[in-house]
């Protein structure tokens, strides 16, 4: 495409790295816009209020990652980091606990912070001479064409200083601000309403604490699952860098929120699945930071796609796209993929250009993200007062809660008595948005996990399933369930294949 010269990103945070990342193999000039300025080293910035609690990279994410910043691993763990190569996985729910060593932490992942994975990834792009960053500026509007067909570049305003307002001509603006953007205000100064968002009235809080490491401890991953029908919260303790290491709480609903209080948060901690494991780690560790919250209201999942007179030349993806509850952490790996989508658009649209590019990427990014949505509404949506509003269909919510719940209740008896570990892996894997979940929730699994036990788990699912012949089951999944129109490449299928074995 000839006319592929300059393209402007909106937001530095790790959605918009990657995106300027993106566009650098498809424009001369990529512009990077950010409210903040940059730290020097690695520390948190004001602009990104979650930047405090831990992230984690999903394997997804990471192939992603891997390929527009090569060695972006190992330079995380040059730099302190955890790698995830050697670290043992505990799993703790209701039906017990689970350890696994072999298959999740055969993805090599380092477990970090935000603040460095954000500035090892900054500092890559810094060395990119087409890359620019316009710093301490803020977006004010989009320009547009005429015939409001086109966004042509944007306005900005410095945020210090003379607080000079100018125009950023551009062929592509790709808004990657997260929460708080205001693009949804931009479109309608310029006479575009946005369609209704599909909204997930989750009222989730979750809070953090960091520890010093005093003596050696094991280089664990302690997941503990939440009950919210015993009001139980989810915990995830994990190593970041430099002998420190973070426990979350977690809750959705709204009717308490995990303490920001160092003796109530510590109190808190006795009542997980994982108590004993974490208050017997908590004994070699000296307290840093916090405990410190965040709460948040509603996740949001925007359908610009729906819109006819969508401009072309603009683009969304990160949380301003969609935003997810935290927890779960789909939301860097998301951000990936909606990443990777563009450009595998972009890569096509110089070949066979289409005059609707815009919305076909919007579609392409909804598919993309639909399996994350929906097994991240499934899994919050078992708290009381979560609700899901708006137009949009939810669907399968009560059958997947069940299907799950009878999964994991077989996954832990397997790994208990047989030390057998491929249904929990096969869990991972989708969670991980490797395995799509129609490998997961299928006839043949279906059929695996139900044995005639008269457990309530069973009795409930088959309940639901409403059909009896083994025959029928898959006829009933796909009536029940999401279709999950998904694209996975060449190097996800390959992936795929490698694991097989331990899903077998």
């Amino acid at each position: 495409m000839s006319d592929m010269k300059k393209a402007v990103v909106i937001g530095a945070g790790i959605a918009g790295l990657i995106t300027a990342r993106m566009l650098a193999d498809y424009y001369e000039d990529v512009y990077v816009i950010e409210r903040d300025e940059f730290p020097e080293e690695p520390s948190n910035r004001q602009g990104v209020p979650q930047s405090f609690h831990p992230h984690r990279v999903q394997p997804r994410g990471a192939l992603i990652l891997e390929h527009y910043f090569p060695g972006y691993n190992e330079e995380l763990i040059d730099l302190g980091a955890i790698s995830s190569h050697d670290e043992r996985i505990v799993v703790s729910n209701r039906y017990g606990t689970l350890v696994n060593k072999e298959d999740a932490s055969s993805f090599k992942i380092a477990s970090c912070s935000r603040a460095l994975l954000e500035w090892v990834l900054r500092k890559r792009i810094q060395d990119i001479s087409h890359i620019s960053f316009l710093t301490s500026v803020e977006v004010t509007g989009l320009m547009v064409s005429e015939d409001q067909g086109f966004i042509t570049g944007i306005y900005t305003k410095e945020r210090n200083g003379e607080k000079r307002e100018e125009q950023l001509p551009a062929d592509m603006v790709i808004d990657a601000s997260g929460r708080s953007s205001k693009l949804i205000r931009w479109l309608d100064q310029i006479g575009l309403s946005v369609p209704e968002p599909e909204v997930l009235k989750v009222s989730l809080g979750y809070s953090t604490r960091y520890y010093k490491i005093k003596s050696s401890i094991p280089n664990e991953f302690v997941m503990s699952d939440s009950d919210p029908e015993q009001d139980i919260r989810a915990s995830i303790f994990m190593r970041t860098e430099d002998d420190i290491t973070g426990l979350i709480l977690f809750n959705a609903g709204g009717e308490t929120y995990p303490s920001t209080q160092a003796e109530e948060f510590q109190e808190q901690i006795k009542h997980l699945f994982a108590s004993d494991k974490i208050v017997k780690l908590m004994e070699q560790l000296e307290p840093l930071h916090g405990p410190r919250g965040y709460r948040i209201s509603e996740s949001v999942r925007q359908h610009f796609e729906l819109m006819e007179d969508w401009p072309a030349g603009l683009l969304v993806l990160g949380d301003a796209f969609c935003s997810f509850d935290p927890i779960h952490g789909q939301g860097i790996t998301v951000a990936a993929i909606e990443a990777e989508t563009i450009g595998k658009c972009l890569e096509a649209q110089r070949m066979h250009p289409d005059p609707q590019f815009e919305r076909e990427v919007l579609l392409r990014m909804q598919k993309a993200i639909e399996p994350a949505w929906w097994l991240s509404s499934v899994a919050d949506m078992r708290w009381k007062g979560v609700e899901h509003g708006g137009s949009f269909e939810l669907k399968g919510v009560n059958f997947a809660q069940k299907y799950i719940n009878l999964f994991t209740k077989q996954a832990m008896k397997k790994a208990d008595q047989e030390q057998d570990n491929h249904l929990f892996f096969m869990q991972f894997l989708m969670n991980a948005l490797i395995l799509p979940p129609s490998k997961y929730f299928n006839s043949d699994v279906l059929n695996m996990i139900l044995n005639d036990d008269g457990s309530e788990e069973e009795l409930e699912l088959r309940a639901e399933l409403g059909v009896q012949d083994p025959d029928l089951f898959q006829q009933r999944l796909d009536e029940i369930l999401p279709s999950f129109e998904l694209e996975y490449d060449e190097q996800i299928k390959k992936l795929l294949e490698s694991l097989q074995p331990a899903m077998s």
